[in-house]
């Protein structure tokens, strides 16, 4: 059923938060990759899990991702909402 909604969706958005991205998560950042899908991943955690200096998270799932929010923690939740909702619409294209 995850392949089929993925294949289904228009994007995927992600959420990279934890020590380290979701291994299910990633899975399906590089199935979406893999079909031409564009990808938001946002970040919320103040851990630091990035395998390369500059990059919050694993190298692939930053630099696959059509676009990344990474926000600070506590972050009112409605600057998260428009935040992420600007980048959905300007990668997906959709209002």
């Amino acid at each position: 059923m995850d392949v089929e909604a993925l294949d289904w969706a228009d994007m995927v958005v992600a959420c990279m938060d934890g020590p380290d991205p979701d291994s299910g998560t990633a899975w399906e950042c590089g199935y979406a990759f893999a079909m031409g899908k564009p990808i938001v991943c946002y970040r919320t955690d103040f851990r630091i899990s990035g395998d390369t200096a500059g990059a919050p998270y694993n190298l692939m799932l930053t630099e696959s991702a059509a676009a990344r929010v990474e926000l600070p923690f506590r972050t009112k939740p409605a600057t998260f909402h428009r935040r992420l909702l600007a980048q959905i619409r300007k990668h997906c294209g959709r209002r």
